[in-house]
């Protein structure tokens, strides 16, 4: 059987390709760092402990998502109050369409919501700068 080459194959295979050698993903070395699947029970449970946390709606193929994944955890590394941050990976091609993505008003890819008592506190849809980043994370501390 031969593979047939798409834009979107090649794409994910050169950002699987590029992630394993540059780009870190979530998961930060330090031990207060939690990085977690979506599912709506994990994503309510953490609603309802009022500590924030970020939601990264990402795809393994975007390359958008692979530098904000970059930027947190640069922003991880540099310490508190970041390294401990909880974040809740939603995959894009998994959740796109669903009733959870509608009722968050998730518009694409490469959106992270930071929540903070139990609130959306702020968004970033497709923002890859530090300074910007740094901002939304800020909101939840």
């Amino acid at each position: 059987m031969t593979a047939q080459l798409t834009r979107r194959s090649i794409l994910a295979a050169a950002v699987a390709v590029g992630a394993f050698f540059v780009a870190p993903t979530l998961t930060a070395p330090d031990a207060e760092a939690r990085t977690v699947g979506f599912s709506e029970s994990s994503y309510k449970r953490l609603v309802a402990s009022g500590k924030p946390f970020m939601v990264g709606v990402h795809a393994s193929w975007c390359t958008t998502c692979a530098r904000q994944k970059r930027v947190i955890n640069a922003l991880r590394a540099s310490g508190s109050p970041y390294k401990g941050l909880t974040i809740v990976e939603m995959d894009w091609d998994k959740y796109r369409g669903s009733k959870i993505a509608k009722s968050l008003k998730i518009p694409r890819r490469s959106t992270l919501i930071m929540y903070s008592g139990g609130r959306e506190v702020g968004r970033v849809v497709a923002g890859t700068s530090q300074r910007q980043i740094k901002r939304l994370i800020d909101k939840g501390f």
